[in-house]
């Protein structure tokens, strides 16, 4: 199969499971806040906050350096199967620390210490995602693969919710039906990557486990970066304000996350594209970078404009009227599509294909310490309001940075690539 006959059909397969993501909480967003209320809802959101942060941790930039190398390996098997088994292992470790760190803190923290039983149906997110392994799928570029399981197991989730969830006290069972999505895709996945991937078990070395950690450290920096900017925001609401204010963001939150994540079939599909592209030459992963450059800023600019013009009616649409605080704050947070969109091309498609990771980090590490307390401090003071304008600021900021640093090294977007392959190459020399 071409190569862009592969890359078309990881768009397509993933745009389709982006349909659905988007689909099923649209499907069920609008039930459950009438359901669980303002109050209830953000109680489940500020939990699904607190556990995405070990979830984070547990992926720690696997997703993006195994990604990477098993890309550049793929058609060595064996090579495969010892990346493979020493990320799992890693990834286990990590899951073990995170269980005893939550517990901990479940036990020791007041806003917490109320519904332990909240947090501990929630760690089913973290255990699904030590599992399934989509840096495989998309190193291997078997995004097919990976988004028809995880669209079975989402499907799922839709009929499980309307039978299961009936009252506002029935917010233990949304948590665990929600969080459940990844563990019934290792269910469905495992059986299948043993046998069709031609996988080999092979016990790793505690030397291969360090070193799949090593390999991820930087990367780990630049995830839980992003993740912790993308999420703190709930987590700082549910400490600052009241709940029914959690649960006013959280929906309008939801909204603009189900509009983000219609984008993110473009940059999975691109990463390993791109990566084995560069393997070939600067120019010719430079030339597919700009491609998606424009493509991106034309989709996320249109997605963030709907967004901004079409938040009441979606409001009263999907949240009902007893969220009509949420319009504002859904128009707050529309330009973050955009803001999120350029963040992909020139963090992931860029500087991570061009091994710019420690770069990469520092500046998501700093936009990420510089925007925390920006965004609390304007949450102490206006609340929701306070919060979205905060989670704005500090994209924004992330962006400016990030083009600059570019700029600086001679990547500009709207030359031809042929006008910088002397930078491009001195990019790769300095990375060899």
């Amino acid at each position: 199969m071409s190569s862009r006959r592969v890359l078309i059909e990881n768009i397509t397969s993933l745009s389709a499971l982006q349909l659905l993501n988007y689909a099923a909480p649209m499907a069920t967003l609008p039930y459950l806040a009438r359901v669980l209320g303002p109050e209830h809802l953000g109680l489940l959101t500020f939990a699904q906050g607190i556990v995405l942060y070990f979830a984070c941790f547990t992926d720690f930039g696997f997703n993006f350096s195994q990604t990477r190398a098993i890309a550049a390996c793929r058609e060595a098997r064996e090579s495969v199967s010892q990346l493979f088994w020493s990320t799992i292992y890693a990834k286990t470790l990590l899951m073990c620390m995170s269980a005893v760190a939550l517990s901990v803190l479940v036990r020791f923290v007041p806003a917490m210490r109320e519904t332990p039983a909240l947090y501990a149906v929630n760690f089913l997110y973290v255990i699904g995602t030590t599992f399934f392994p989509i840096w495989l799928f998309q190193g291997l570029e078997q995004l097919r693969l990976a988004a028809a399981l995880f669209g079975s197991a989402r499907l799922l989730t839709i009929p499980a919710l309307f039978l299961l969830v009936r009252h506002p006290h029935d917010y233990l069972l949304a948590a665990a039906i929600q969080a459940s999505v990844e563990v019934v895709a290792s269910i469905f996945a495992w059986p299948l990557i043993l046998s069709r991937m031609c996988l080999t078990w092979y016990p790793p070395s505690v030397a291969q486990i360090t070193h799949a950690f090593k390999q991820a450290s930087l990367l780990f920096v630049s995830a839980s970066a992003a993740q912790i900017s993308g999420s703190a925001t709930v987590v700082i609401l549910g400490f600052t304000s009241v709940r029914a204010e959690v649960g006013y963001f959280s929906a309008a939150d939801k909204l603009i996350r189900a509009a983000i994540a219609a984008l993110n079939p473009v940059g999975q599909a691109l990463y390993p594209h791109i990566t084995v592209a560069k393997q070939r030459s600067p120019e010719s992963a430079f030339q597919l970078i700009r491609q998606a450059f424009f493509v991106v800023l034309t989709l996320s600019g249109s997605v963030s404009l709907i967004a901004a013009l079409c938040a009441r009616p979606l409001c009263h649409l999907i949240l009902g009227k007893s969220f009509g605080h949420s319009i504002t704050l859904l128009q707050l947070l529309s330009p973050l599509p955009l803001l999120y969109g350029l963040t992909s091309i020139f963090g992931t498609q860029t500087m991570l294909v061009f091994e710019k990771d420690r770069i990469l980090s520092r500046i998501l590490l700093i936009s990420t310490v510089t925007g925390l307390p920006l965004t609390a401090a304007l949450s102490l003071s206006f609340g929701a309001i306070g919060a979205a304008a905060g989670s704005v600021l500090t994209a924004t900021l992330t962006v400016v940075v990030l083009w600059f640093s570019l700029h600086g090294m001679g990547m500009h977007y709207w030359q031809r690539p042929k006008r910088i392959a002397a930078e491009l190459q001195q990019l790769s020399c300095a990375n060899d």
